[in-house]
């Protein structure tokens, strides 16, 4: 058998192997709904944002236009903040409320929209599911349901 059909047989046989684990792999647990209207997602992250002791003044407006304009879930990037730094109280680097890396931001508009851009646009996370994204920003099997979780904290900060 020549080099070249050799390679055309293993690349054909593993793409149908990743198709078929594709295919057989569990689905993501169901992201949590959202609501739509920008009054009731301002209130949901207003009542959260206390229920949690965070920092005046929140930064609403800032995460919902910013998730609206990566098409990102509003809940998400708030939901990480929690994980990761209680809101910003466990200290670390400058506007970085997401404990991403050390790196420090120039205002927290700027951290959202950095990690926004990061979770929707970043080759590390396109086209992912977002447990994937979630496992991909922190590696601990635990740490998408932490954060699911926490996102249906926000959704439940009106009843």
């Amino acid at each position: 058998m020549s080099a070249s059909i050799f390679r055309f047989f293993a690349i054909s046989t593993a793409s149908l192997v990743f198709s078929a684990a594709a295919a057989e792999a569990p689905p993501s647990s169901p992201t949590p709904s959202a609501p739509s209207s920008a009054g009731d997602r301002t209130a949901n992250l207003q009542k959260f944002f206390a229920r949690y002791h965070c920092a005046k003044p929140y930064p609403i407006l800032d995460y919902l236009r910013i998730a609206d304009h990566y098409q990102l879930d509003y809940r998400v990037l708030p939901a990480i903040s929690i994980r990761e730094t209680g809101c910003g109280k466990s200290g670390g680097p400058l506007n970085n409320l997401w404990g991403f890396h050390q790196q420090s931001f120039p205002s927290l508009a700027a951290g959202i929209e950095f990690l926004a851009h990061r979770l929707t646009q970043h080759k590390l996370y396109r086209e992912k599911t977002l447990d994937q994204k979630l496992f991909t920003y922190n590696p601990r099997s635990a740490y998408p349901g932490e954060v699911v979780r926490i996102m249906r904290q926000i959704d439940d900060a009106m009843r």
